[in-house]
């Protein structure tokens, strides 16, 4: 008995140790930029040099020729190379949208990590400022599940007008725990993401979106995150969308143009 009990408990380590060693494979899928992006008088290619010295790739859309834009900072998925977000900035009237791809993804140089994603949100920020051709007074974030942790922390550290979360958790944690409840995730998670967190002390308005057919995250810790916020929040359900095709609602571009009106924006 005893040595079953031995067996069983050395292979339970093994186990705990392969999800240590490996997270950062279950966490983060980077997805290289396929083709050729074309850039335009509306479309600026970027980079950003983060403190480490590493760059940072993506692109300035503008709906305008002239400026200053009103911007909005957009963190996509896990898996997500956000160039095919480029198209999409017509949908946002007059703002002007900054797509940025994490370490490690498109042509970002890096490794992926909650570390690394922090950094880059505050370097993003801090060059979008910087431009003389971007209202540095009205900045919006956008966040795209994994990419709600990037702009929860990003509107915790600076100054945000506005905060679009679309399929956000309440901590990675969490989300690890209901998925391997045999883990102990506490000890062993170094990507935590605890969105809840800095929820507790944000003051900008915020709008979420989740999917009632979300598998991947749970309908339940968006709920909870919205339930954390300290300022302005409205919860928005779209029935019948999952995870990976929440983007095809057009409720929730409307409902997002709607929340960006309603603003209260510096003149």
């Amino acid at each position: 008995m005893i040595n079953i009990l031995i067996i069983l408990l050395v292979i339970y380590t093994v186990i705990v140790g392969f999800f240590y060693i490996f997270q950062g494979s279950f966490i983060f899928h980077p997805q290289p930029l396929t083709g050729s992006v074309k850039t335009d008088e509306y479309t600026e290619e970027v980079n950003i040099r983060m403190d480490d010295g590493s760059l940072l790739h993506g692109w300035l859309v503008k709906n305008r020729p002239y400026g200053p834009h009103k911007l909005l900072i957009y963190f996509g998925g896990n898996a997500e190379e956000v160039s095919h977000m480029i198209p999409l900035a017509s949908i946002f009237e007059d703002w002007a949208l900054l797509l940025v791809n994490y370490p490690g993804y498109g042509k970002s140089v890096g490794n992926p990590g909650q570390k690394s994603f922090y950094k880059a949100a505050l370097a993003i920020y801090d060059y979008a400022v910087s431009r003389d051709d971007v209202d540095a007074e009205n900045i919006v974030v956008m966040g795209r599940s994994l990419g709600s942790g990037s702009a929860v922390y990003l509107a915790h550290e600076r100054d945000i007008k506005g905060v679009v979360l679309v399929s956000p958790f309440e901590s990675v944690r969490s989300v690890a725990r209901s998925t391997f409840p045999f883990l102990p995730v506490n000890l062993i998670l170094r990507h935590k993401f605890l969105s809840k967190k800095y929820a507790k002390e944000i003051k900008s308005p915020m709008i979420a979106f989740y999917g009632t057919a979300d598998q991947i995250i749970p309908p339940s810790q968006t709920h909870k995150l919205a339930g954390y916020w300290k300022g302005p929040s409205k919860l928005v359900k779209l029935q019948g969308f999952g995870h990976n095709d929440i983007f095809e609602s057009r409720q929730m571009w409307d409902e997002i143009n709607r929340f960006l009106d309603g603003l209260q924006l510096h003149p």
